[in-house]
């Protein structure tokens, strides 16, 4: 009996190791919606170039700090173009720009972004959109994270029920 409730428990845990590496990477890929008070940008060179060096190109980076906490909150603006993940982000420019004209009022902001902060990485979210909200705006509902969330769990459970189907026909 404690044989069958460890391999139960086994099947279980390595079930939910197997469905934890997608979920992270959706979490990752997917859009966050956050309303937040621009305080400052950042205009930069990559690590290792030089000024005469005409093939690299300047990295935007966008500080924020949270409305209540004021917790610092560092994005970086770049454009994804046709690559992965598939946002085709051309305006980083643009972005900057509104940005740039935020921090100067130390307005708030409606930010749309992906990625999460790893600082023993030095990985910072990414921006998509920036837009002017009001400081007690709510950001909307992920519905597209939940339709995605929502499929990925069917695939799991539909998984999870063809494993414990068969696991029951072979005990018969």
């Amino acid at each position: 009996m404690a044989s069958k409730h460890r391999r139960i428990l086994f099947g279980t845990v390595i079930a939910l190791l197997v469905a934890a590496v997608p979920a992270a990477f959706l979490y990752y890929f997917l859009p966050h919606h956050d309303v937040l008070r621009i305080v400052g940008t950042d205009t930069r060179r990559p690590i290792g170039s030089t000024k005469s060096d005409v093939s690299t190109h300047m990295e935007f980076f966008v500080n924020a700090e949270d409305i209540e906490t004021q917790q610092p909150r560092v994005f970086h603006n770049e454009d994804t173009r046709w690559g992965f993940p598939w946002y085709f982000k051309f305006n980083s420019a643009e972005l900057q720009a509104v940005a740039q004209s935020l921090a100067n009022e130390r307005g708030t902001a409606l930010i749309t972004y992906y990625g999460m902060r790893i600082k023993i990485l030095s990985i910072v979210p990414n921006l998509t959109n920036i837009k002017r909200a009001a400081p007690d705006e709510v950001p909307p509902l992920p519905w597209f994270d939940f339709g995605i969330a929502t499929i990925f769990m069917a695939g799991i459970a539909y998984l999870l029920g063809l494993w414990f189907r068969g696991d029951w026909k072979r005990r018969r």
